[in-house]
């Protein structure tokens, strides 16, 4: 288990590494990403179904796909993880949780869409 944790940690860092620059182009994505998560229906996971359609749907990355199901699966890894994205001053995130779990609600996860990059 401990052999995959760092990889898996690694991989969560290329995949979630935003830039924290202010720059138009970074808020015009982030206002896109925001939008499309508004506009689309809720993006849910019911857990231990192994329905990751609604990660599929907006990407089909592996490697995308297994750092939300390890968020979903991992939650105390990540909570430990800041994010340095900037999302906590526009959404509250306080952990690289929330970038990919909006909220969990009995055995349904809302996902944030800030995990798609």
């Amino acid at each position: 288990m401990k052999k995959y944790l760092f990889p898996t940690l690694f991989i969560f860092s290329l995949v979630t590494g935003c830039s924290s620059s202010g720059d138009e182009s970074f808020k015009e994505e982030h206002s896109s990403s925001q939008n499309q998560e508004q506009n689309a229906s809720a993006l849910t996971y019911k857990i231990g179904s192994d329905d990751w359609s609604a990660v599929t749907t907006y990407s089909d990355s592996p490697k995308v796909l297994e750092a939300y199901q390890f968020a979903v699966e991992h939650p105390e890894v990540l909570n430990y993880m800041p994010c340095y994205c900037g999302c906590y001053e526009e959404d509250g995130h306080t952990s690289n949780t929330n970038c990919f779990v909006d909220n969990v609600n009995g055995n349904t996860v809302t996902l944030d869409t800030m995990g798609f990059g």
